[in-house]
């Protein structure tokens, strides 16, 4: 009976409540790629896009946390090259830069089409470096396997990589045309920290790829702070998709829209006008690996407050934008998740903004603790899913 009562009323937090939301993928077909690359033992990787709400990580180290845990920890996989917390950060990973690098994101274009797979690119000048190492719980994890992606081109300088201090790879950056390239490294006997950067002039950086060389999942936080689906159709459309090819994802995570809940086209006509803005940004990501699982995920509630009476509101556009995204998610051969539908749906926003540590009072934004309510309840889906394939199976 107690069990029936939490499954219809949610479970009570901190003054929220979580609605139990399970993951709609009519007979597992958006996910299954990637249950069975989870199921066969090896390395499952999942890549996710995002603004906002999972760059700073607090919702995707969640999910990584409850997979790993589940079916191994195959490392951090692909992390963007910016290492720069205003756009960007990876709790699994720690950091250091030296030299002035420059930053160019698809929210702000400049980097002619050229992003890399995290929608960021690094640009270190001659004699700039960056160190990382991956952690967890604050100890560093020890990696068996390195990648790292960036750009080779004319008036470049030489690309150089260590790792624990020892070289490992020195290649010069030069082309006649500009052109993305991968360096890869199998360690054996495994490394700590990784150190790269630029020799005689500037290389840019698209990110590194750190694995344990052990079976397991990964689950990629590609987030970037203030991107919306058409930052993706403007300035990631051609080269992306070469990008999420190379690194050949099990699944590809969708979760934008954050930046768009106020769109005055959601609010008309059941928002049938964002439907394709949403639907090109899709298909861009998806172009280079058609094959993966695919998984949608909505944005947070949203609300804002009325300037004509100083009241907190929810966003009218809302309830249109999370439709319009699981019409397309399901019409992709996509799974949905509705964040919004587990925070409770219409003007939840303002039920969280008001919860001690867990509502940050712009109506937008969650706080860590939230984050990992929303990350948990996306895991207990994504787990009870699989659990139902799997018996099916």
């Amino acid at each position: 009976m107690i069990a029936l009562l939490v499954a219809l009323l949610g479970i009570a937090h901190a003054g929220v409540t979580l609605v139990p939301t399970p993951v709609e993928d009519p007979g597992h077909k958006g996910l299954v790629r990637w249950f069975e690359a989870l199921s066969r033992g090896g390395v499952a990787r999942a890549i996710q896009y995002g603004d906002s709400t999972i760059a700073a990580d607090g919702f995707t180290r969640t999910v990584r946390d409850r997979l790993t845990t589940r079916f191994g920890d195959a490392g951090p996989g692909f992390v963007t090259a910016s290492f720069d917390g205003r756009w960007h950060k990876r709790s699994d990973i720690e950091s250091s830069k030296s030299g002035e690098w420059s930053l160019k994101t698809i929210l702000l274009g400049g980097a002619g089409g050229r992003y890399g797979l995290g929608g960021i690119v690094g640009i270190a000048p001659g004699g700039a470096s960056v160190t990382a190492r991956a952690v967890k719980a604050e100890t560093a994890q020890a990696m068996k396997h390195l990648e790292v992606w960036y750009q080779a081109g004319a008036g470049y300088g030489t690309f150089w990589a260590k790792t624990d201090d020892k070289e490992v790879a020195r290649q010069s950056a030069v082309a006649a045309a500009t052109e993305d390239r991968r360096f890869v490294l199998d360690v054996p006997g495994g490394f700590t920290t990784v150190k790269f950067g630029a020799a005689g002039g500037p290389v840019p950086f698209y990110g590194v790829v750190l694995e344990t060389g052990t079976p397991g999942a990964t689950w990629e936080a590609l987030g970037v702070v203030g991107v919306g689906s058409k930052s993706f159709t403007t300035f990631a459309k051609d080269k992306l998709a070469d990008q999420v090819a190379l690194r050949k994802p099990d699944l590809i995570v969708v979760m934008l829209g954050g930046n768009e809940a106020g769109y005055p086209i959601l609010v008309g006509n059941g928002g049938a006008g964002y439907t394709p803005i949403f639907q090109g940004a899709l298909d861009v990501i998806r172009a280079g690996a058609p094959q993966a699982s695919c998984l949608v995920v909505s944005p947070l509630d949203q609300g804002f407050v009325d300037e004509a009476d100083g009241v907190a509101k929810s966003r009218p556009g809302m309830t249109n934008l999370v439709a319009r995204q699981r019409e397309v998610a399901l019409a992709s051969g996509c799974a949905f998740w509705s964040t919004w539908a587990a925070m409770g749906g219409k003007g939840s926003a303002i039920t969280w903004a008001s919860a001690r540590g867990i509502g940050t009072g712009d109506y937008v934004h969650v706080t860590a603790k939230g984050l990992e309510l929303l990350g948990n309840a996306l895991a207990d889906s994504l787990l009870s899913s699989y659990d139902s394939w799997k018996a099916g199976k």
